[in-house]
């Protein structure tokens, strides 16, 4: 454990590296920031390091070596003290404008001690369940791909499971680890669970640094003491920093640490609280049966893999009555599951693109404010957005305007679903910094109506940022979207499963009071009641109603007439109209009219859907001027200046703002909290049609990044909430909203220790970092053959082994080519299928390896070698149970024999 000790450290000290490679130009970007953007330096110096790296190898112009890496972090050094260096000879001055962090030790310190606490305490963590395994996850696939990015020379990687083929997949978190394995020399299976715990950590620290920012803007006292002039961000006060940077540990906890209510019940279940008719309403499988009694339970629960339920409290069903398999993962259920999956190597940057709509966002604020202060309080309706400022460029510098682009694209590659997520974040940013005044003693007046060409003018803004980022984000990434295949088929609507209000309190219960009071807060502030929530959230949720009745009655007619053929999903429509048999639902009887109960009981059961629709229009209405909160959409019409006329006109500006406005963070939070409801309602009423037929994926990754936003805005309110409990007599709010934190805390708290028994049934297994260790004893001549091919074995040569069978995955095979990343003709075809949309190349290799394990026709068994380029071919005990020996004998008179131990024999090509 020693020497895995000094590779940890080895690993530290490489991501120190990039963060402290992209430390000048994260100073410059980040200047309106109060902590300089240092939270997010190393995720920013990965992901500019690795688009480089990526980009330069792809073309040729590099190779995937450890020089190569250390080329680019010193070409990334020297681009950010390039800007620096022109910043300083712009400002005229001697010193560093943008190098503001000899007044930020206090935050640097924070931040590095997190970090080094947060990545210390989740290798103990991974050490204690350090396997990759099958089952349970697919780490197997990620191994594989972490391995096959190693042995590429040039990038797209070769698939390790598809000979011949690149990996068609969203690849770029997997070269970023590769890099820092690389540079820091670590064995792969060690890297994996650094990689994870590295995650955790920049996760924490990232979401400290956002809360920390956000609670230092917004009180207006509390930041970096050697704020430049230029920078805008606000005067510090010594004396608040302490609480600032405590309150910003609320961040990483509710975002990374905290779970669901899942682990709560878990315990009042194995306790033996409550009725069985309780637990059969709630319906979360693994709890949904009788308890025990209260005297016989245990207040930890029992059953093997219960943790794994808090990733599956959703439960939807068929109108037949079968279930449907739904993901409603959070980030602290994904650290404990230890896959280094897409949506958690994309987590860090979510989390910088936050960052980077927040940076955009104050820098627009302060701005504004800085004319104010020249113009007067009073400005003439063109001055705060002209119409030539509407039509203008993108509110960056050619550089800044790079690095947007190059994070929020980065998404695409990194996890797609969150580009076009974070894309609207910043957007909507950029359009929140001009709706309404930053300063409280600034007041909309006569002379700039906030009217209908005023909403136009600032929607063309929006798509002066969006569309420019859009296309800059695909372009810099191209290389990658061309060779790209994918599984979505389109958007489909959700007509059977509407979110039971009760699963989704179990799925967000931790957050949503703390969202829910924060919004309702602000709405009070700003002068929104009762009466104004109400009447809006019945006119939007008749709207969505209505415009859903309409999509779906012109699609029955367009499919009743013919227009839309009888294929795919239209079949069933057609079959359900004319009352015949659905297909493939022959056997079930009455299908017809199951169906049209089901339709029924979803229009029933609307309430998650009101709820948040409900809270997005609260959020809507806090930046929406009173008028139109009354309904009246027209502008008063409004007298000259003359005395009466004044008079007139004050009487409006003292109505219309009789309400304070949200502070400027304020706002940014609440943008957080109307997007996260704004994903979350989303799938109520469609889905991404992919593989599975289903809304589980889209589940999954709208409530993942849900979790984030709330979980941020949660923190901030939590933060704000304690500041004002003494005096404003909230402890009793702040209890309620505690309580459910609490809750969600016995998730982690029992979670990894029940994670980690699972090993041995005992928990006392060998700490070890190294994820393939267990194969010693479990696998031992396969182990000691993958660590041959991997000490003798250079380059990306074929190698044959068995696979999995049609369409499978989660399975022992495939075990060759994923802990070497040799490329092999078929690993997991499951996999294949949902990467690459369709079986076909799957589908004509599998009697291909078929013929070539089991015939003994010489020409036969030759060709197939020579067109799949197979090089090596491994016989071990999975092939050895699955093949006659007749069959695998004859390889001995093909090939040559280059290994032989125990029960494995692997041969080599002939020269």
């Amino acid at each position: 454990m020693t020497a895995q000790l000094l590779l940890a450290l080895r690993w530290y000290a490489v991501v120190q590296a990039f963060g402290l490679a992209a430390l000048p130009l994260c100073q410059r970007l980040f200047r309106h920031l109060p902590d300089r953007g240092y939270g997010v330096s190393k995720p920013l110096g990965l992901l500019l390091a690795g688009w480089a790296f990526w980009l330069l190898t792809t073309f040729g112009w590099m190779h995937n070596t450890a020089g190569d890496v250390v080329a680019i972090l010193g070409l990334l050094a020297a681009v950010g003290l390039l800007l620096a260096a022109r910043a300083r000879t712009t400002s005229g001055t001697s010193s560093n404008p943008v190098w503001g962090l000899r007044g930020c030790w206090r935050v640097v310190l924070a931040t590095e001690l997190l970090f080094a606490l947060t990545f210390a305490a989740w290798c103990l963590v991974r050490a204690h369940m350090p396997r990759i395994q099958t089952a349970g996850g697919e780490k197997w696939m990620e191994i594989a791909f972490l391995r096959a990015i190693l042995r590429s020379d040039r990038f797209p990687p070769h698939d390790p499971w598809l000979s011949g083929f690149a990996i068609s997949y969203y690849y770029f978190g997997y070269v970023i680890v590769a890099m820092i394995t690389r540079l820091a020399a670590v064995p792969a299976s060690i890297a994996f669970n650094l990689g994870v715990a590295t995650l955790f950590a920049l996760v924490c620290t990232g979401a400290f640094s956002l809360v920390y920012n956000l609670i230092a803007v917004g009180r207006a006292s509390i930041g970096c003491p050697s704020a430049p002039s230029h920078s805008h961000t606000p005067t510090p006060s010594h004396a608040h920093t302490l609480t600032a940077l405590l309150s910003g540990l609320l961040g990483p906890l509710l975002v990374a640490v905290v779970g669901n209510l899942e682990g709560f019940l878990e315990v009042l279940h194995a306790r033996g609280v409550g009725g069985a008719g309780f637990w059969a309403w709630l319906d979360v499988r693994g709890i949904d049966g009788p308890p025990p009694p209260f005297a016989q339970g245990s207040w930890a629960p029992t059953r093997f893999f219960w943790w794994w339920q808090a990733s599956r409290v959703l439960q939807d069903y068929t109108p037949w009555g079968d279930e449907q398999h739904v993901i409603d993962e959070f980030p602290a259920f994904s650290f404990i599951l230890g896959d280094m999956h897409p949506h958690v190597l994309a987590l860090p940057f979510a989390l910088l693109a936050l960052a980077l709509a927040l940076n955009l966002y104050l820098r627009l604020v302060n701005e504004q404010n800085e004319q104010r202060g020249e113009q007067g309080a009073i400005r003439s309706s063109r001055a705060p957005l002209s119409f030539l400022r509407a039509l203008g460029p993108v509110p960056f510098a050619g550089w800044e305007f790079m690095v947007y682009a190059l994070c929020l694209g980065g998404l695409g590659f990194l996890n797609t679903w969150d580009f076009p997520i974070y894309l609207f974040v910043v957007g909507a940013a950029y359009a929140l910094a001009h709706l309404y005044p930053t300063s409280h003693a600034t007041r909309t007046t006569p002379h700039a109506p906030r009217n209908t060409h005023h909403v136009t003018r600032i929607a063309l803004c929006v798509v002066r940022v969006a569309v420019p980022l859009l296309l800059a984000g695909v372009l810099l990434y191209l290389p990658f979207w061309l060779g790209f295949q994918s599984q979505a088929g389109g958007v489909l609507p959700n007509l059977f499963n509407a979110t039971r209000l009760p699963q989704f309190l179990v799925m967000f219960g931790p957050l949503v009071p703390l969202v829910v009071f924060f919004a309702v807060e602000q709405a009070r502030r700003s002068g929104v009641n009762a009466r104004h929530v109400a009447r809006w959230t019945l006119t939007a949720a008749l709207a969505v109603l209505g415009l859903s009745i309409l999509i779906v009655g012109l699609l029955v007619m367009l499919v009743w007439l013919g227009a839309i053929p009888s294929q795919g999903p239209a079949r069933y429509l057609v079959a359900w109209l004319r009352g015949g048999p659905i297909p493939g639902l022959e056997s079930v009887p009455d299908a017809p009219a199951l169906v049209s109960r089901g339709l029924l009981s979803r229009l029933l059961n609307p309430w998650t859907a009101l709820g948040l629709i409900a809270l997005l229009t609260t959020v809507v209405l806090v930046f929406l001027p009173p008028r139109v909160r009354e309904g009246r959409l027209r502008p008063p019409r409004l007298h000259p200046p003359t005395s009466k006329g004044s008079e007139a006109a004050q009487s409006y500006a003292k109505g219309s703002e009789a309400a304070q406005s949200p502070i400027p963070t304020s706002r940014f939070v609440l943008l957080l909290v109307g997007t996260g409801a704004l994903l979350t309602l989303s799938v109520e009423y469609v889905y991404l049609r992919d593989h599975f037929g289903t809304r589980m994926n889209t589940v999954f990754k709208f409530y993942f990044q849900a979790w984030v936003m709330w979980a941020v805005a949660g923190a901030y309110a939590l933060a704000d909430c304690l500041r004002r409990a003494a005096t404003r007599g909230r402890l009793v709010a702040l209890g309620l909203l505690a309580l459910p934190i609490l809750a969600g805390l016995v998730y982690p708290a029992l979670a990894i220790p029940a994670r980690a028994r699972e090993y041995d049934g005992s928990g006392h297994t060998p700490l070890t970092l190294d994820g393939t260790a267990y194969l010693a004893q479990v696998y031992p001549d396969d182990y000691d053959a993958i660590a041959w091919l991997n000490q003798n074995v250079d380059g990306a040569p074929v190698i044959l082994e068995a696979p999995g069978d049609r369409f499978q995955a989660y399975v022992y095979e495939g075990r060759v080519s994923a802990h070497t990343g040799l490329p092999t003709l078929l690993g997991w075809a499951g996999h294949e299928h949902q990467w690459r949309g369709d079986y076909d190349e799957q589908a004509r290799r599998e009697p291909d390896i078929e013929t070539l394990y089991t015939s003994v026709d010489r020409d036969e068994v030759l060709t197939l070698l020579q067109e799949y380029d197979i090089q090596y071919v491994y016989v071990g005990p999975i092939e050895r149970a699955r093949y006659s020996p007749t069959g695998l004998a004859k390889f001995a008179g093909l090939l040559d024999v280059v290994y032989e131990v125990g029960a494995v024999k692997i041969y080599r090509e002939r020269e």
